[in-house]
């Protein structure tokens, strides 16, 4: 385990920021990217982070839960039931042209059958019900230990909007007029 002292995360969507300023609920499901510099030259990872009440809800509402995802909803509920706290999911490369493994995650992650790593990976959580600063926070701490094999002193998120940004956004996107 290497221990570095800071690692910087960008939230990938504003609906994120939405719930952190009160705009409406927080997330329960989001993207980050993971730098070792403020400057985001230094890259080390993308996840997704979902929490057990998104999954729920992808299940009830958004999944052919007989069709083409039923394995996918298995597993899903596999992890609703079960009784680990953490679930990792992987999307590998579907076949062996350049460009497709030219994705495959650069950190430590689990190959499939034909030797391949992911090209994606989703932190499944029953820890959080939604996402705030503090949790993303703790995730963050998880995802570095167990893929980049980091020991971080801090976590740092970067390109926050400010609140007046994040008003903005929210009334062109989202509210009524």
């Amino acid at each position: 385990m290497i221990k570095i002292q800071t690692i910087y995360v960008k939230v990938r969507h504003w609906l994120f920021w939405y719930g952190v300023y009160g705009f409406c609920n927080k997330s329960c499901n989001d993207e980050i990217t993971l730098y070792s510099d403020i400057g985001q030259k230094k890259f080390l990872g993308y996840f997704e982070l979902t929490t057990k009440q998104s999954l729920e809800y992808l299940l009830k509402n958004d999944m052919d839960i007989i069709g083409d995802e039923k394995d996918y909803c298995d597993e899903i509920e596999e992890f609703i039931n079960g009784k680990q706290d953490i679930h990792y999911f992987y999307i590998y490369p579907r076949d062996s042209e350049e460009d497709s493994l030219s994705r495959q995650v650069s950190h430590f992650a689990p190959t499939n059958r034909d030797g391949y790593k992911p090209v994606y990976i989703d932190m499944w959580t029953k820890l959080s019900k939604s996402w705030d600063i503090d949790e993303i926070k703790k995730s963050v701490r998880m995802l570095a230990k167990d893929f980049l094999h980091l020991d971080i002193e801090k976590v740092e998120l970067i390109d926050i909007p400010t609140y007046e940004e994040t008003k903005l956004s929210y009334e062109q996107d989202y509210s009524l007029t």
